[in-house]
C-alpha cells in the first residue's frame, strides 16, 4: 500500500534542513547507509569466517582435518585478513564522521543538521567502504562455500546504497567536484609528485623509525593515484566523465590505498599498545595486506594509463608508476599460515 501526500501543510518545526534542499537529506542519508551497510557486511562476514573455520577443523580428508592444508589455510588467512582491514578503515571513518558532528554542535549547528553535515564531509570514505565492505562479504561467504564445498549463497549487498559500480564512480567524481570548489588542493600535490619523477629516487636512510617502510610505501601508492588521476584528467579532459572504466580503475586504486592506510594506522596502535612481540598476528595481516594492495593499485594503474596514454607518454607514466608501487619482499605465504593458526588454534575469527 502506497500513501501518497498532496498539497499538504507540514508545521515550520516539523521542516527537515531547508525548504527546497530536501535532496541534500536524501543523499547525505545513503552516505550513512552506506557506513552502516559495511558495518553490517562485517558483521555477517566474521560470522561465516567462524563457521568455516570450525568446519574446517572438523572436517577430514585423507584422515586428517582439511585445516592443516596449505590451501584452505590461505583461504583462512585471506578472509581475515579483508575483514581486520575493513573494520580498521570502518573504525576511521566513524571516528572522523564522530568528530565532525561533534565540531558542528559545538558551533552551534542543530544536532540532526550536524549529523548530516559529518555525513557529506566524509562522502568519498562512505562509498569507499560500502565498496570494500560488501565485497568482503562477497569475498568470505564465496570462499567459505568453497571450504565447505557445497552450499551455494546469494548475496545483495552489492547492490543496496548504490550499486559498487556506482560508488566508485563517486569517489572520483566527488573528489574532483571538492578540488574545483577549493575544498580540495590537488593541483599542488600532483605537480609535486610531477616534480618527484623528474628526480633521482629517495631510497631512504637505513637507520628508520617504527613502520617507516610502510608509511613510505602509503604515501607512495598516494601519489600513484594522483599521477594516474591528474595525467587521465590532463588528457581526457570534458570526456573523462565518459570513460567510466578508467574512472573505475583510479577508484580501486583509492579503495586499496584508503585500506591500507587504516590497517597500518590500525596496527600501529595495537602494537604501541601492546608491544611488537603480542602483535605478531596484526602485522601479519598489515603487511600482507599491503604487500597485495601494491600489486593491486599497480594493475588498476597500468589499465588506467594503458586506456589514455601511449608512446613515450604511456612509457614515462608507467615508469613512475612501477617507482610509487615498488614493495619490499614479504613472505606473504608464512603470514598467512600464522594467521590461519591463530584462528584454528581458537576456532573462530579472533581479530
Amino acid at each position: 500500500m502506497q500513501l501518497y501526500f498532496q498539497d499538504c501543510k507540514v508545521p515550520a518545526e516539523n521542516v527537515l534542513g531547508e525548504i527546497g534542499k530536501g535532496h541534500r537529506i536524501a543523499f547525505n542519508i545513503l552516505n550513512i547507509g552506506r557506513l552502516k551497510l559495511c558495518a553490517a557486511a562485517l558483521g555477517g562476514a566474521k560470522k561465516a569466517l567462524t563457521i568455516s573455520t570450525q568446519y574446517a577443523v572438523t572436517r577430514e580428508q585423507f584422515k586428517q582435518s582439511i585445516a592443516n592444508f596449505g590451501a584452505i589455510k590461505h583461504k583462512l588467512a585471506e578472509m581475515a585478513i579483508r575483514i581486520f582491514v575493513a573494520e580498521s578503515a570502518l573504525y576511521r571513518t566513524a571516528k572522523w564522521i564522530d568528530e565532525k558532528e561533534q565540531e558542528l554542535v559545538t558551533s552551534g549547528k542543530p544536532y540532526a543538521e550536524a549529523l548530516l553535515g559529518g555525513a557529506e564531509e566524509f562522502a568519498i570514505e562512505c562509498a569507499i567502504l560500502k565498496v570494500f565492505g560488501s565485497e568482503v562479504l562477497s569475498f568470505v561467504v564465496d570462499e567459505g562455500v568453497q571450504i565447505h564445498g557445497g552450499n551455494g549463497f546469494s548475496g545483495i549487498n552489492r547492490i543496496y546504497e548504490g550499486t559498487n559500480e556506482i560508488n566508485r564512480l563517486l569517489i572520483l567524481d566527488m573528489t574532483l567536484k571538492r578540488a574545483m570548489q577549493g575544498r580540495l588542493d590537488l593541483m599542488a600535490p600532483a605537480m609535486a609528485v610531477q616534480k618527484e619523477l623528474m628526480s633521482i629516487p629517495d631510497f631512504g636512510a637505513e637507520d628508520e623509525e617504527p613502520f617507516a617502510k610502510e608509511k613510505r610505501l602509503i604515501a607512495n601508492l598516494k601519489k600513484a593515484i594522483l599521477m594516474t588521476a591528474g595525467a587521465a584528467v590532463q588528457k581526457l579532459m570534458t570526456k573523462i566523465d565518459t570513460e567510466q572504466e578508467v574512472l573505475m580503475n583510479i577508484a580501486d586504486m583509492a579503495i586499496l590505498t584508503f585500506n591500507a592506510e587504516s590497517v597500518l594506522l590500525r596496527v600501529m596502535k595495537i602494537v604501541d599498545q601492546q608491544g611488537e612481540a603480542n602483535s605478531q598476528a596484526y602485522l601479519d595481516i598489515m603487511r600482507t595486506f599491503l604487500y597485495d594492495a601494491a600489486d593491486g593499485v599497480n594493475k588498476s594503474g597500468k589499465d588506467a594509463i594503458n586506456a589514455f596514454a601511449e608512446g613515450d607518454e604511456q612509457r614515462m607514466i608507467l615508469m613512475g608508476l612501477k617507482r610509487f608501487t615498488k614493495a619490499e619482499p614479504f613472505n606473504s605465504k608464512e603470514a598467512r599460515r600464522r594467521i590461519a593458526a591463530k584462528m584454528i588454534a581458537e576456532n573462530k575469527y579472533s581479530f
